[in-house]
């Protein structure tokens, strides 16, 4: 869960920045898995979806403005689509353990695409 939350916070923090809004966060009623934070801090960002319940309500700015859904069964289904049409990424982010902005987008536009649409 780690490596996804990594790869999330990289999407999130830089690497997806030109074309996702966050619309909503729909919090989990329990947090199973949460970021090591600073004094406990939550990271809605990137615990809520990873844990049963949470979701975030994603914009996509350049398509029209359309919304898509990041829930824990959307990042299983992403997870999937980065193996196999990514492997470069996936293996950087796995084996390599070099995940930054360009791989985070990857992984995040697998979530919510199926694909990677821009970059």
């Amino acid at each position: 869960m780690d490596t996804i939350a990594s790869l999330l916070s990289c999407a999130f923090e830089g690497g997806s920045n030109y074309w996702y809004f966050i619309e909503n966060y729909k919090a989990p009623k329990t947090l199973s898995y949460k970021m090591d934070g600073p004094d406990g801090t939550t990271f809605s960002h990137t615990d809520y979806p990873l844990n049963d319940g949470g979701e975030l309500e994603i914009l996509d700015m350049e398509n029209k403005k359309k919304s898509y859904k990041l829930n824990l069964a959307i990042i299983k289904k992403g997870w999937k689509v980065f193996a196999e049409k990514y492997p470069w990424h996936f293996a950087n982010a796995i084996v390599e353990e070099q995940m930054d902005a360009e791989t985070g987008d990857v992984f995040l536009q697998c979530c919510l695409f199926g694909e990677l649409i821009y970059g």
